[in-house]
C-alpha cells in the first residue's frame, strides 16, 4: 500500500488540511492517509487544544471520509513529537507498504532543522503541497531545504487560505467559521468552548 501520513499540531483541524491530504492522495495515487496529532511539538508552543480534544477534534472531522484515518501514535508517546520516530514506528507496524510524508511547502521550509532529517528522507518519500502565501515553490527552494529530487515530488493544488492563528482568533472573537472548518468540529469547538481564551 502506498501510505501518506500528514502530522501537525491540528488546533483545530480545519478544510486546509483535508485539502492537503486530498491532494497528496491525487498526486501520488495514495491508497490513504493517516493524520497523525502531535502530542508535544518541537518546532513551536504547546497547542490550545488539549491532545485528547484534538485526537477527537480528527476523528470527527475524518469520520467516514473515504482514505483518510488519523492514528493517537504521538498523543501516546512521552517527549518531543519527532517526526522521524513516528516514521520508525509506522515502518515497523507497515514494513511492506511504502510511506510518503505530505508537507505544505511553510512547514517544508523549516525541514533542516528538524531533527534527523536525513533519516526522515531514508523512511518516506516527501509530498510538498503548495500553500497559499508560501511564496513560490522551487527546485531550488527544495535543494535548499534538503528536500531536492529524488526524494520530493511537488503537488501544486489549489487549498484553501486558513491560518491556523487567524482560526483561534475568530473563534474567540465569536466568528462563525463553518466556512473554514468541517461541521462536526465546528459543533464540538462550541460544547467544549475551546478557544474561548485565545492567547
Amino acid at each position: 500500500m502506498r501510505i501518506g501520513v500528514l502530522g501537525g499540531t491540528f488546533d483545530p483541524i480545519h478544510l486546509g488540511h483535508l485539502a492537503a491530504a486530498q491532494a497528496a492522495i491525487d498526486c501520488e495515487r495514495l491508497d490513504r492517509v493517516i493524520f497523525i496529532p502531535t502530542g508535544s511539538p518541537p518546532h513551536r508552543g504547546e497547542a490550545q487544544a488539549s491532545a485528547q480534544q484534538r485526537l477527537e477534534m480528527c476523528r470527527l472531522a475524518i469520520d467516514e471520509v473515504e482514505k483518510l484515518e488519523v492514528s493517537d501514535l504521538e498523543v501516546n508517546r512521552a517527549g518531543p513529537s519527532y517526526t522521524v520516530d513516528t516514521l520508525r514506528e509506522l515502518k515497523r507496524l507497515h514494513p511492506d507498504d511504502k510511506l510518503f510524508l505530505i508537507l505544505g511547502w511553510d512547514a517544508a521550509k523549516q525541514f533542516n532543522t528538524w531533527h534527523e532529517p536525513a533519516e526522515v528522507r531514508a523512511k518516506a518519500s516527501v509530498i510538498v503541497v503548495t500553500r497559499p502565501g508560501s511564496g513560490p515553490l522551487t527546485g531550488m527552494g527544495l535543494e535548499a531545504v534538503g528536500l531536492g529530487h529524488p526524494w520530493t515530488t511537488v503537488c501544486e493544488r489549489q487549498t484553501p487560505d486558513i491560518s491556523g492563528s487567524a482560526l483561534r482568533r475568530a473563534i474567540a472573537q465569536g466568528e462563525p467559521v463553518t466556512d473554514r472548518v468541517p461541521e462536526p468540529v465546528e459543533r464540538y469547538i462550541a460544547k467544549n468552548r475551546l478557544y474561548m481564551d485565545n492567547r
